[in-house]
């Protein structure tokens, strides 16, 4: 197997690790801590951003794998 297919295929891995920790972590009602930094609460609605905008970012690594230019 070549350079590029190993390197495409731990970056499949990596994005359905990546969906069953949001699917997982969406499933819980608690949804993590709510966490206070001065008078900002950092509660489940931020939880659930941070998860899906990780989701997003390992997609967008699988899919720009595919655009790759040849030097």
């Amino acid at each position: 197997m070549n350079k590029k297919i190993i390197l495409r295929l731990i970056i499949l891995i990596m994005l359905l690790i990546a969906i069953i920790l949001v699917f997982s972590a969406l499933s819980n009602p608690a949804l993590g801590r709510v966490i206070y930094i001065g008078d900002f609460k950092f509660g489940a609605e931020q939880w659930r951003t941070c998860y899906l905008l990780y989701l997003i970012i390992m997609a967008g690594l699988f899919i720009s794998s595919f655009f790759k230019k040849k030097p």
